[in-house]
């Protein structure tokens, strides 16, 4: 069995995968992890999320140095601040790391990057641990790399609930810079207002629109003068990010020390290797 910690076990990712993870007969649930100023602190966390007594106790992130003895990986659903606190105390627990947290700077990833790499240990990042997405994301790179040159031009479009607080998505992103990778070239417009003239032939728009519970959608476009093709991903549930993250934590716990990414659970390899 792999011991399963759950940063941000309260949450709205947080409590679907405490809630997979005890349903997974590959897993184990050792420890759920929520902010210091949690309600739930104390509480067994699968009364709080609705399965019944598991013996596993909402505790601080002061916890985990404790709890990391039984452990063999973290799962972080959480947001930027806490990421960048507490999987760096994961790993130098020595756990393996999935971190699902979206909000990052590329600063902030070299940061969590270096201290995961210092400690000696593997972590899957990834801003959507979708398998869906992951295979939207290669999608899009054949996309670029066969229309790139045929005078295509590429725009993203994500739909997210009214609570999401970061935007463009972290999803919406990576789709950039897939883009901007495989056409050697390329610059972000995020959304368009006034008299701002022609589109440049190196501009990759992407647009962010948030309302209602809408779990994630994203499209990429690609305009040609004569035809349009479109990718397009819609999440119906977060489970679907819940069971990648779960996939991902089975991939980690025996992939040498290192960073990788989605691409490399399902296709193997390593970050900047695989396709």
């Amino acid at each position: 069995m792999i011991g399963v910690v759950v940063l941000g076990a309260t949450g709205r990712m947080g409590r679907r995968i405490c809630r997979m993870v005890i349903e997974d007969e590959e897993l184990e649930l050792v420890g759920a992890i929520a902010s210091p100023t949690s309600k739930h602190l104390g509480r067994d966390v699968g009364l709080v999320i609705g399965v019944g007594e598991t013996g596993v106790e909402i505790a601080p992130p002061t916890a985990l140095p404790n709890i990391a003895k039984d452990a063999d990986v973290a799962i972080d659903f959480t947001v930027r601040e806490a990421t960048l606190e507490n999987a760096p105390k994961a790993a130098r627990a020595g756990l393996d790391l999935v971190i699902g947290t979206t909000g990052f700077s590329d600063e902030d990833l070299r940061v969590l990057e270096h201290e995961i790499e210092e400690a000696g240990v593997s972590a899957v990042i990834s801003p959507n641990m979708s398998l869906g997405v992951n295979l939207l994301f290669e999608l899009t790179r054949q996309l670029a790399r066969v229309l790139g040159d045929n005078g295509f031009d590429f725009e993203i479009v994500e739909i997210h609930h009214r609570h999401k607080v970061d935007a463009p998505s972290g999803t919406a992103l990576e789709l950039a810079a897939i883009i901007e990778e495989e056409l050697g070239k390329g610059e972000k417009v995020f959304g368009r207002e006034g008299n701002v003239g022609p589109r440049d032939d190196d501009e990759i728009g992407v647009l962010a629109v948030r309302g209602g519970e809408v779990v994630g959608d994203h499209t990429v476009m690609a305009l040609g003068e004569y035809e349009r093709i479109e990718l397009t991903h819609r999440a119906l549930s977060r489970d679907a990010f819940a069971k990648g993250a779960l996939v991902a934590a089975k991939f980690v716990v025996e992939a040498p020390p290192g960073i990788y990414s989605m691409r490399d659970v399902l296709f193997g390899g390593k970050r900047g290797e695989g396709l």
